[in-house]
């Protein structure tokens, strides 16, 4: 398998796990507040494991290691941005006072 397309496919899958990862968190936690709340600390714990993951597979096909880097790094901004906007949006909603 060529470079470009191990870490082509790489990239899919990436944004393929995202995507079921997202969709699943949000449709269990629809109703429970506190489930959301445990949702966005779960997407802050997977960033490591998403950042060496990313890395070791991606270094597979990247000798540079550049493109590895960069690739972990995006990612991982991801899980991290996600992770907190659910959780300070979940705890927004746990403070907010009934009118």
């Amino acid at each position: 398998m060529s470079d470009g397309l191990g870490m082509a496919l790489t990239f899919i899958f990436e944004i393929i796990l995202f995507g079921l990862i997202n969709y699943f968190t949000v449709k269990l936690s629809l109703r429970d507040v506190k489930k959301r709340i445990w949702g966005g600390i779960v997407f802050l714990l997977l960033t490591p494991i998403i950042f060496f993951g990313t890395l070791f597979f991606v270094g597979i096909f990247d000798e540079g290691g550049w493109g590895a880097g960069i690739m972990s790094v995006i990612f991982t901004g991801l899980y991290i941005l996600n992770g907190m906007i659910m959780l300070l949006s979940s705890i927004h909603i746990y403070f907010k006072k009934p009118s």
